[in-house]
């Protein structure tokens, strides 16, 4: 079991820590969709009670990484072109809103902005997927926390990008030296103060991606 200190962690922070491991495993591809999450084999691998792991896999279900079927059980589910669409529509205009109040900050130090274009560069030279949607969601999420709105922030948290995002450059083929260059604008308009250009631009970004044509897997 997790302790800490000494301590068994509480209740709340086990299930929290259970979900987070099972969805890094949907994200490193551990658990493909399709794949059956069986609660008593969580349970004992992670060396909790069956109630942390029922309720992070509540919570996932929520987030429609994971969907329950009755009398089947619990799976990782594969993610629809419809639920990506949801979600880009929604990152737009979060990240619109956004644009316009992290200027004062990313203005006065865009180097989050230029770390995670430099990391998004790399991991195209790479070939890595992975690596490039971790480069390009703390680029978008480097623009969320400059806002210094916190909701805002536990709202785009919640939408679980990075798994997403590798989905998306699988299924649209994204060109992955393209994509990291289609930051620098936002990086630049950043640099010249101009917030409302800021908002469009990252609009538009996400915009592109709504309309990108996907293959079902």
């Amino acid at each position: 079991m997790w302790h800490r200190d000494g301590m068994t962690m509480p209740h709340e922070t086990l299930c929290e820590k259970v979900k987070q491991a099972v969805l890094e495993r949907v994200i490193n591809g551990t658990y493909p969709p399709g794949t059956r999450l069986v609660e008593l084999q969580l349970a004992r691998e992670f060396g909790v009670s069956q109630g942390p792991v029922r309720e992070a896999l509540r919570e996932l279900v929520a987030t429609r990484l994971v969907e329950n079927s009755p009398r089947r059980g619990t799976f990782v589910r594969a993610a629809s072109q419809e639920d990506l669409a949801e979600v880009y529509l929604v990152r737009m205009a979060l990240e619109e809103t956004a644009g316009r109040y992290a200027m004062e900050t990313l203005h006065a130090d865009p180097s989050p902005l230029r770390q995670a274009l430099e990391r998004m560069r790399t991991a195209a030279d790479a070939g890595d997927v992975r690596e490039f949607a971790r480069g390009s969601v703390a680029f978008h999420r480097a623009v969320i926390v400059a806002t210094g709105n916190r909701l805002l922030l536990e709202i785009w948290d919640s939408l679980l990008l990075e798994v997403r995002t590798i989905a998306t450059v699988v299924r649209g083929h994204v060109d992955l030296h393209a994509a990291a260059e289609s930051h620098v604008p936002i990086v630049e308009a950043f640099g010249r103060g101009d917030s409302e250009e800021c908002a469009r631009l990252l609009g538009d970004h996400q915009q592109q991606y709504l309309k990108l044509p996907q293959e079902e897997p």
